[in-house]
């Protein structure tokens, strides 16, 4: 096998037309997830809400059409799901939540996709979590 064949294989269900859309897709679901909680009266959240957005959209990219990828993926949101109602934990939960996505990326065939996706949704995520001054 050549190289070419090898990246190929490690695209999983995507083309290289597919990165830039889903890279796109990706940060809007953040933008607005973030805007949503802005118009919600929900600013002290920001930040989060737009994490978890981005982060859902990360995981249905993942899955889209495939059913044993999201029987997984719904899987990984339960055992993931956040530990109380008051939000306490929830770095803890997005950062863990990354992690699984990009397993099942990983594990689904998907590795340079769930590689290139994981770059703006740790800057997210480090945005996300900065403290105010």
């Amino acid at each position: 096998m050549d190289i070419k064949g090898m990246i190929a294989d490690q695209m999983g269900a995507f083309t290289t037309h597919d990165i830039g859309g889903a890279l796109l897709s990706v940060l809007a679901a953040g933008l607005i997830g973030g805007l949503g909680a802005l118009l919600a009266g929900a600013q002290d959240r920001m930040r989060l809400l737009a994490a978890w957005a981005a982060l859902v959209a990360f995981g249905v990219l993942l899955v889209r059409g495939s059913v044993p990828l999201a029987i997984a993926f719904v899987g990984i949101a339960i055992v993931l799901a956040p530990r109380d109602a008051h939000g306490q934990g929830l770095r803890g939960d997005l950062l863990r939540l990354m992690a699984a996505l990009a397993g099942l990326g990983c594990g689904a065939g998907a590795t340079i996709i769930a590689a290139l996706l994981v770059l703006p949704v740790s800057l997210l995520l480090r945005w996300a979590h900065t403290k105010d001054k």
